[in-house]
Order: structure tokens, then sequence, then C-alpha cells
């Protein structure tokens, strides 16, 4: 599994930051192919013995950090640089959310995470799993399942299936003010993701301007937030600006 995951990367950049290398069951298949490996390792004492157990290979960088709340720009410096990692599940949302936005800095992206993340970052509309990241992932990246892990892989085995994803980001399809307003916008439809748009969105769009932008951004407002494809939101995000400044006006 962990040589499948280092095969997915791409030859170029031959530089790869792996997140949560943990004991080094990828960390040694990544060195294998490529000459610089940055591990990025949150627990002391696993960040401390990662070198050694692994036999001091001169293409590692072990750096005790957050891929989280650190800085980010500190960690990918020398770019670009990929990523891999089986990231740790309670976090790999917001850490592939946060990664995604980096753009030509992380051109490919390789993680692990678990199956029923997997399905939120890959639901197309519709689906009863697309929510906010399915979203954001449309519009700032391509994202494929490349295989499903089983527990049985681990030691100690999870309660969970794991899945891998490949994860390519995209320049953004519009100006970064527009994609920043959509997420916005379809962040507070999701949070009321059983009501129709007309009363998902009641509270970010003010009531004389709702229907309006709706029907320009060729929405139904009885339609439920994940029945809304990427370029919707975007359609929307315009449309509600549009009508904004019209009104200041």
């Amino acid at each position: 599994m962990a040589a499948a995951i280092a095969a997915a990367l791409a030859d170029d950049p031959p530089r790869v930051l792996e997140i949560g290398p943990g004991r080094g069951a990828l960390t040694r298949p990544l060195l294998g192919r490529f000459p610089r490996v940055r591990a990025i390792e949150l627990d002391a004492h696993l960040a401390e013995t990662l070198a050694s157990r692994l036999g001091d290979p001169s293409g590692l960088e072990v750096w005790r950090a957050d891929a989280l709340h650190d800085d980010l720009k500190e960690m990918i410096e020398d770019g670009p640089w990929q990523v891999a990692g089986n990231l740790p599940y309670a976090v790999a949302t917001p850490i592939v959310r946060r990664l995604v936005h980096w753009g030509p800095a992380i051109p490919r992206m390789v993680v692990m995470v678990q199956r029923e993340v997997a399905q939120r970052f890959l639901a197309p509309p519709g689906s009863p799993h697309r929510g906010l990241v399915s979203v954001e992932m449309e519009l700032l990246a391509r994202a494929q399942r490349l295989f499903d892990v089983p527990a049985g892989a681990f030691s100690p085995p999870p309660r969970v299936v794991s899945t891998v994803l490949v994860i390519t980001p995209q320049p953004p399809p519009a100006p970064p003010a527009v994609v920043a307003s959509a997420l916005r916008l379809a962040g507070a439809a999701f949070t009321q993701r059983r009501k129709k748009l007309l009363n998902a969105l009641a509270g970010a769009v003010p009531a004389s301007l709702l229907r309006s932008a709706l029907a320009e951004a060729d929405c139904d407002g009885g339609w439920r937030p994940q029945q809304l494809d990427a370029a919707r939101w975007l359609r929307l995000a315009c449309a509600v600006s549009g009508l904004n400044e019209g009104r200041e006006a």
C-alpha cells in the first residue's frame, strides 16, 4: 500500500512533503523514489527517532511541526513540493482544505483519509454526501479515488476503511473574491442542508435580493444545497454581488 502511494506521485517536482510520517512506513518508499523528503511530524518522540529508525538517510529532513496550524509557507519553501501522507483522521479535512489553496506550490497530493471523508471530497451534485468540501474541491482541484485500504493493513487495525486520493490543485475558475464569496454562500447553505435554498440562504443574503439572485443564477429556490454544482455557486455569488452593488449605487 505504501509503495502504491509513492508510485502515484508524479516524477516532478522531485521532492515530497510527507505529513504525519509516524514510524516511517510510507517514508521509506518515498525515499526510495525521491531525493528529498521533508517529513512533518507533530509527535515529539516520533519526530526525534524517525531518521535513526530509517538509517539516517541523507535525503530526509524531519520537522517537528503541526501541518494544520503552523506556518505552511515555511514548510513548502524551496518548492514546489508534492504532498503525501496517511493523514490523521480527525484533522484530514481541514488539512486538505488548507493545502489545496496553495495551487502551484503544491501541484499534487496523494493522501489517505477515512473512506467517508473521501466520499465527501468526491461527492457530485445530488449526492447525499455532498457538502462544502465537495464544492471547494470542484472549484480548486481535480480529485480522484485511487484505492481503498482495509483495516487489516494497519497495526493495530482501525474500525474504519481508508481511501487513498490523488488531488491535483487547479487554477480557480474565477477571481479569488468570487470563489471566496461562492464558498461563503455554500458554507452558509450547507449548515442547513435539509432546507430549500430560499430558507437555507435567508441568513446570508438579504431577503430583498435572494429571489432575484437565485433567478439570475438560474437556481430554483426550492432546490436543496447539494443539488448545485460549483458553477452555479459561482453564478449565485456573482448575482448577489451585482445586486448588492446596484442597490448601494
